[in-house]
């Protein structure tokens, strides 16, 4: 699917994609024909136009768009403080709706004082891709006469990185050219779409924003793609966790074209994976209702998305919600490795708040380690016995752990064997 209206709850919050849902410092539409520069209310300041520009038909209906020419340019004074440690902005994110007509260089921004300064410091080049020569050109280019929603995030010293509708285009931070106010950081203002000898050309741009830090990789997702056809619209989307199971609930209000709905997962420790798959009714005009149930083994946070298919094979991810699922019993578990040498690990899951002791006993009762002695909060917890810290004269044989949570106790059987 090429474009989707995402429209979650949240909680009690409604977030709407068809406009930017996170806290921006500026933001340009252009769909204002005689007032073409102008900055939405509340977003910031107008741009500064050096040249000539042109309103054009944007990617949708109600949605404007500007023509930049050739040699043409704009100064943005986006009201940002220094951060990232430095004297001028080392983290940020800009996002561009833009579209090419013909192929040939284009510049987004430059990051010098005046546009003479250096030949930009991201391209579109003469093969399509985006980049630039020092931090790479992206895998794939883009079509020309096509809608893109561009997403730059830059933390300096840390990351790069550009995404296209959505998706991870290029991870490009290289060292030197990423430093504390080194290129990729901005003065008070910022110059998009100039370039030093003025030849690069034409670019369409129907939306312009930038943030005070790097957007995550979930919420560049979040700010979905470009407008256009809205096959199917996604009226409400939460999880919820029921007896060690997290329960799924989401509806659409119209459906076209829809295959179903791959759920995804990812843990604090795993990535994303899928775990289930949910036919969708095709073309509809009536609100639907989806559930499903994802059986999990342990607790833990857990993230959810959903991968939205057309029939043609086309898709697009949903936002990500999460849920904290808290153990529901007191259990320790049996130490990994067993038997071990010199150390192993005893994992246990408290269901409520406690004051917690873990000790280790020889089998004539003698403690021999104690390995927590504190008030801790519902979860699962890993703890290490390490022999070598203890006592290297610990001799082989079966010892005792014994876990105390308010109450309840619990103990299991180890053997240490050098």
């Amino acid at each position: 699917m090429k474009n989707l209206l995402q429209r979650f709850v949240l909680l009690i919050a409604l977030v709407m994609l068809s406009s930017l849902s996170y806290s921006q410092k500026g933001w340009w539409k252009f769909d204002n024909p005689a007032d073409l520069t102008a900055a939405v209310p509340g977003f910031g300041n107008a741009l500064e136009l050096t040249g000539t520009q042109t309103a054009v038909a944007g990617p949708t209906v109600n949605n404007g768009a500007v023509t930049v020419p050739k040699g043409s340019y704009y100064k943005m004074t986006h009201g940002i403080a220094a951060n990232g440690g430095g004297a001028k902005v080392n983290q940020f994110t800009l996002m561009f709706d833009f579209k090419i007509n013909a192929t040939a260089w284009h510049n987004f921004f430059q990051t010098d004082s005046t546009a003479g300064g250096s030949d930009g410091d991201l391209f579109i080049n003469t093969s399509n891709f985006i980049g630039t020569w020092a931090l790479g050109y992206a895998a794939a280019p883009v079509v020309n006469e096509t809608w893109y929603r561009l997403v730059v995030s830059c933390d300096n010293t840390h990351s790069f990185k550009t995404y296209l509708g959505g998706q991870l285009l290029k991870d490009g931070a290289v060292s030197g050219m990423d430093m504390i106010d080194g290129r990729y950081s901005l003065l008070s203002y910022l110059l998009l779409f100039a370039d030093d000898d003025g030849d690069d050309g034409d670019i369409d741009i129907a939306e312009v924003a930038i943030w005070d830090y790097a957007l995550s990789a979930d919420e560049v997702l979040a700010l979905g793609t470009i407008g256009g056809t809205l096959p199917v619209e996604l009226s409400s989307f939460n999880a919820v966790q029921s007896k060690g199971s997290v329960i799924l609930n989401w509806e659409t209000a119209t459906e076209k074209n829809n295959s179903g709905f791959s759920v995804e997962r990812k843990s604090e420790n795993q990535n994303w994976q899928q775990v289930g798959f949910v036919s969708g009714y095709g073309t509809s005009t009536e609100k639907h209702s989806y559930s499903f149930t994802d059986q999990l083994a342990g607790s833990g946070k857990y993230s959810y998305r959903l991968k939205q298919m057309d029939f043609n094979g086309t898709f697009e991810y949903s936002q990500v919600v999460e849920v904290l699922l808290t153990p529901s019993e007191f259990k320790m578990y049996n130490n990994y490795p067993n038997p071990f040498n010199p150390s192993t690990i005893i994992a246990y899951e408290l269901p409520t708040d406690a004051f917690v002791t873990l000790k280790v006993y020889n089998t004539t009762g003698e403690q021999v380690a104690e390995l927590v002695n504190e008030y801790q909060v519902s979860g699962k917890y890993n703890k290490s016995f390490n022999t070598s810290s203890v006592s290297s004269s610990l001799p082989s044989g079966i010892y005792f752990a014994e876990l105390r949570a308010n109450e309840k106790v619990q103990r299991i059987k180890m053997m240490l064997l050098k």
